[in-house]
């Protein structure tokens, strides 16, 4: 009673705070718990007519589905897993490689204008990406099989060939992506104490080993920020990416489709379960949220210091 006593008492003198925080507070009850009501289609034989209150239950009759249909589930995970650690592993390389660069460019205003540019790609829609890659991959008049061409080699169907694409798609998501993903690395360099990086050159540090033993050690603590908040979507992936850019060929799924896109080319087809849908998306968040929480404890055992919370 006394705690419960505190908290009124605490609300009402910040209670302006709380006025200004409310309008973010109701977007976020809208938008991010409301739609949990509807996790409920995962449990129902989703029907229309009845919607998602009149439909009746069937238990975990949704989820058998996915267990029985053994070969698409194993193939969407694994892809969906493969893309998440590869796209994880080089997409940090490259952002941290990216920040440091552009920190240690002697020429500040090139360093500026190269950051710019390396952006741009991020604002880039899916669809306009798609025309690109087409445009370098395209059988008949793509640059690549022109080169390949003038060097007398046989082209490629490159729509038509699985094994070239997951380094297709990481060189697009690192091209999309390095430039917006470097800001936060570059952020926490810009507050590093450069006393320092003045007291290793004094002794005779290179500036490889001052990235080596004093920027990268400083860096792992947004790393690991970072990639715990990454693995929340360890069971997602950019259907902008997979199934726009790849354009949903069928004899691509092997290497190129992930959950995200067998959901969405479900849903496009009209051949929809939605209470399946509903059951790998449920799926889905309880992945990553596990994820989240273990990695997280995981983590503080190691360095309460850089542990989410």
């Amino acid at each position: 009673m006394t705690r419960l006593k505190h908290f009124f008492r605490e609300s009402f003198r910040n209670r302006a705070l709380i006025i200004m925080a409310l309008p973010g507070i109701i977007l976020v009850f809208m938008f991010n718990y409301m739609p949990m009501f509807g996790i409920s289609i995962a449990f129902k034989n989703f029907n229309y007519g009845k919607g998602i209150l009149g439909s009746p239950w069937c238990g975990l009759d949704n989820f058998k589905m996915l267990i029985t249909n053994m070969n698409v589930t194993s193939r969407i995970v694994r892809n969906t897993l493969g893309y998440y650690f590869l796209f994880t592993a080089v997409g940090t390389v490259a952002n941290v490689a990216l920040a440091i660069a552009l920190y240690e460019c002697v020429f500040k205003r090139y360093a500026k204008v190269t950051q710019t540019i390396m952006i741009m790609p991020t604002f880039i829609s899916f669809i306009a990406v798609t025309y690109i890659v087409n445009a370098l991959l395209n059988n008949a008049t793509g640059m690549f099989n022109n080169i390949l061409k003038s060097m007398g080699k046989e082209t490629i169907n490159w729509y038509l060939s699985p094994q070239y694409w997951p380094a297709i798609l990481t060189v697009v998501n690192v091209w999309k992506g390095t430039g917006y993903g470097s800001i936060m690395y570059l952020s926490a360099l810009s507050g590093m104490d450069q006393e320092i990086f003045e007291a290793a050159q004094i002794d005779g540090a290179t500036k490889g080993q001052q990235i080596r033993y004093i920027t990268l050690p400083m860096l792992t603590g947004m790393i690991c920020i970072l990639l715990l908040l990454g693995l929340g979507g360890i069971m997602h992936s950019n259907t902008g990416l997979h199934y726009q850019v790849t354009k949903n060929v069928g004899l691509l799924y092997s290497t190129t489709q992930t959950i995200d896109a067998f959901i969405l080319n479900a849903l496009t087809s009209g051949t929809s379960n939605f209470g399946m849908n509903a059951a790998v998306t449920f799926f889905q968040s309880v992945v990553g949220c596990v994820m989240v929480v273990a990695t997280n404890l995981i983590v503080r055992r190691w360095d309460p210091d850089k542990a989410l919370f």
